[in-house]
């Protein structure tokens, strides 16, 4: 029967982790792609990315011991002493011992994330952009170092980045302000469609050259630059198998809606019906997409009725009862389906969006729809 010879000599090495290699990560490292660790800063989480997913590093306490060995030659085994049962061979290999772990780190599949808390803004006024760059002690990060420290795989950065507004400013990363995007936006479409542009396969440098034709070429700054194009195409669209931007007509859609929320009902409430003709006509002449408000759930809330109001979820405390609290002050009765906007992100444990409400709220039927309210 083969066997092996073990030795040890062993201490406790911190410089050592462990990782639980999973089918995922397994199938990542055979199909030959790169793993890599990120994090934002040394205070952050650790992931780990492969080119195209990111996983969460999480340690694992054990009350064993794994002990992390190596091969070796001994010195000498013939004065070792042991003898061996009959019917054993010697070993014909020997493996040393040199550090024990109790703790281990899983990897569980998360979304890439970018932080872009430090990023400046960019309104599309260059001078002030550059005036509040110099005015400003913030880093100034180029795309790649952003690229290089968030934890995020590489494909989900390239996704990601043109949705959050992500755009290159004189090689400073920056986001586009909302009302900026916008105004591209607009132009962008009415472009497109002057020069009978096919929104199922548009070519950037197309795209590039109908925004820009009219601009023509005085000293005065333009600020529809390739970059700003590039960003504004990429939030709104995807890339077809042919390399070609297909527009997502409900991502321009629900954008038009939104904007249109905080214009007509920032202040003053407004009929659903009344806000459905304003957010109609808030499109660029002969530009067709369908009206879905069920796209601008987590946008607004109903004060009185069928009227709506504009509201931010981002004002909402963090806190689960705290914010069950706040939006019962807002509303005294919810129609489950408009609250999950405003709460999904607090069940963390992933449980059933019913059962997670019951923790902290009263349901009930009625007919079709379930209305969700204070105890």
């Amino acid at each position: 029967m083969p066997t092996t010879g073990l030795y040890s000599q062993l201490h406790t090495d911190e410089d050592y982790k462990l990782l639980v290699l999973n089918s995922e990560l397994l199938a990542a490292l055979e199909a030959g792609s790169k793993l890599e660790f990120k994090a934002s800063s040394p205070e952050d989480s650790v992931v780990l990315c492969s080119k195209n997913k990111t996983w969460l590093l999480r340690q694992k306490n054990h009350s064993n011991t794994a002990l992390v060995m190596r091969e070796f030659i001994p010195e000498d085994v013939s004065d070792s002493g042991i003898r061996l049962p009959p019917g054993v061979e010697e070993p014909s290999m020997y493996h040393l011992a040199y550090t024990k772990q109790s703790k281990e780190l899983e990897a569980r599949l998360t979304k890439g994330d970018i932080d872009i808390s430090m990023l400046p803004i960019y309104t599309g006024d260059y001078q002030d952009f550059k005036e509040t760059l110099q005015r400003s002690n913030a880093v100034r990060w180029t795309l790649k170092a952003l690229q290089k420290y968030s934890p995020c795989s590489d494909e989900e950065f390239a996704r990601k980045w043109p949705i959050v507004g992500g755009c290159v400013v004189d090689d400073v990363a920056c986001i586009l302000s909302q009302d900026f995007i916008s105004r591209v936006l607009h132009i962008l479409l009415m472009s497109c469609m002057a020069e009978s542009l096919d929104f199922e396969a548009l070519d950037m440098s197309q795209v590039f050259a109908a925004v820009n034709k009219d601009m023509g070429e005085g000293e005065e700054f333009n600020p529809f630059t390739l970059d700003v194009v590039r960003t504004v195409v990429g939030k709104f669209s995807k890339v077809t198998d042919e390399g070609k931007y297909a527009i997502q007509r409900k991502a321009v859609s629900q954008w038009y809606g939104v904007e249109a929320l905080k214009k007509y009902a920032s202040r003053v409430m407004i009929s659903q019906e009344e806000f459905m003709i304003k957010w109609k006509s808030s499109f660029p002449p002969y530009f067709t997409c369908d009206l879905d408000f069920a796209a601008l759930r987590g946008c607004f809330y109903r004060p009185l009725g069928r009227s709506i109001q504009y509201f931010s979820k981002q004002t909402l405390p963090d806190d689960p009862k705290e914010r069950f609290a706040y939006l019962f002050k807002l509303q005294s009765s919810w129609e489950l389906e408009e609250m999950i906007p405003y709460i999904e992100q607090l069940n963390t444990k992933g449980v059933k969006i019913d059962n997670f409400v019951m923790k902290y709220a009263r349901r009930k039927r009625q007919g079709k729809r379930t209305l969700v309210s204070a105890r």
